[in-house]
Order: C-alpha cells, then sequence, then structure tokens
C-alpha cells in the first residue's frame, strides 16, 4: 500500500536521482532510472544474462567499483555523470573530489551513498564559481575529463547540451553590462547633434546619441578630438 512512509522513501529516491515520480491518473506513479537499475544490476552474479546495453554499464561500474576499492586509485577514480535536469552523480570517495564539485555545484542539494555523491547545478552556484575564479571552459573541461566510463562506452554525450549551453549562457551574464567612462555633449539643435554625431561615429567615438534630446556620449578617450571638431564647426557656421 502507497502509505506516508512509502511516499517519503520515494521522494528521498527521487533526490538521489533513482526514482523519477509523476502524477498519472491522479495517483503517483514512479520509474527506476538508469542510476538505479546500474546499482541493482553491479551486485548481480555474472552469470546472468542481461542486454548489451546494460551490460556495457554493468562493466563499467564494476570496473569503477574497484579503481574506488584500490589502495593507489587510479585515474579513472571520478566518474560523472551530468543529466538533463542538471543534477551530477559522481562516483567517488575522494574528499578532494567532492570539495572540488562543490565549488560550482549547489552545496545544499548534496546528497551520499557508499560511493556515489548527488549534487545539483544552478545558476546562484556556477555564479559562486565565477567569482572565485573559475571560468565556464574549466567546469565543462572538468566533466568532460572525468565523465563515466559507461557515456563514451555507449557514445552518448559527455555532457546534455542544454546543461552546457547553459553554462555558457551564466558566464556571458558577466558581461552583458559593460561599463565605460564617457563624456556627454548637449547640442545646440538639431543640425549640430547630425554633424557631430556623423563626425564622433565616422571616428569610433560615439559611445550613443539620443535625438530626443540632442545628447551625445562620446567615448572619453576620444572626447577630445570631438571637442575641437565642435569648435571648427560652430565657428563655421557663425560664419556662414
Amino acid at each position: 500500500k502507497n502509505n506516508k512512509s512509502a511516499r517519503t522513501v520515494m521522494k528521498d529516491f527521487g533526490r538521489f536521482g533513482l526514482l523519477f515520480l509523476c502524477r498519472v491518473a491522479g495517483n503517483i506513479a514512479f520509474y527506476p532510472t538508469k542510476v538505479a537499475v546500474n546499482l541493482v544490476a553491479s551486485n548481480e552474479k555474472a552469470g546472468s544474462r542481461q542486454t548489451d546495453v546494460l551490460g556495457q554499464s554493468v562493466t563499467a561500474t564494476r570496473s569503477l567499483e574497484e579503481a574506488l576499492d584500490a589502495p593507489v586509485p587510479s585515474r579513472s577514480h571520478l566518474a560523472l555523470v551530468v543529466q538533463t535536469n542538471f543534477q551530477v552523480v559522481a562516483y567517488t570517495r575522494s574528499k578532494l573530489h567532492i570539495s572540488t564539485l562543490g565549488l560550482f555545484c549547489d552545496v545544499s542539494s548534496f546528497r551520499r551513498l557508499p560511493n556515489v555523491i548527488f549534487y545539483h547545478i544552478t545558476r546562484d552556484s556556477i555564479r559562486s564559481a565565477f567569482r572565485l575564479g573559475v571560468t565556464a571552459d574549466q567546469i565543462l573541461r572538468f566533466m568532460l575529463v572525468h565523465a563515466h566510463p559507461m557515456l563514451r562506452n555507449e557514445g552518448l554525450p559527455l555532457i546534455p547540451a542544454n546543461v552546457r549551453d547553459q553554462v555558457l549562457l551564466w558566464d556571458r551574464e558577466q558581461r552583458r553590462v559593460v561599463m565605460d567612462e564617457v563624456w556627454v555633449h548637449q547640442c545646440r539643435d538639431a543640425a549640430e547633434f547630425t554633424a557631430v554625431g556623423q563626425y564622433a561615429s565616422d571616428s569610433d567615438a560615439l559611445a550613443w546619441g539620443a535625438a530626443h534630446t540632442n545628447k551625445l556620449y562620446i567615448h572619453w578617450s576620444k572626447h577630445t578630438s570631438v571637442q575641437t571638431y565642435i569648435r571648427k564647426w560652430r565657428s563655421k557656421q557663425l560664419r556662414s
């Protein structure tokens, strides 16, 4: 019977990424994820019959467990599975790797099994990493280098496209606003606005112009040459 205790356990398994929970006709339904299948299948006897795909997955999991149990961990002692829901499943027992993942993952989402930890990537966790000097390229490269062997064996994407693109978009948010020092010039009329604006644009000195107020915003590094042009232009207008 689907009692309160069972629902609580299913929610916990859902947080670990072991179950996918949804509602079907008003009732709660659950489906085991690939992570759960791998964990269960890895404990089965080697003689059991399995499909090729599942066999590759179990073999990769077993080899990883052997590496984790080794006195001196091999280079494959960290293996990551990044899911499309931004959950990161890390097969490791290394405190160093757990701390490294905590640099760009949400530490409040941390869940742990004997040799598996679960994190979530969020906008705030990625921005926190950026503030520490970690770049988007370093984060993506870390996940690529330590991708689970199962993903490589089956030819699956090492990082889901939506996760990769979102990390890059969060990186670009840092450069959405660029501060620039400018000199503001209030033109006397529309004719001056047009003439000076054209000169500033041709000399790459124009930062922005507001035609409704006849104001020009000139890059500070080039405002001297624009001021010289304005004096010459006004003198020419007085003589004509």
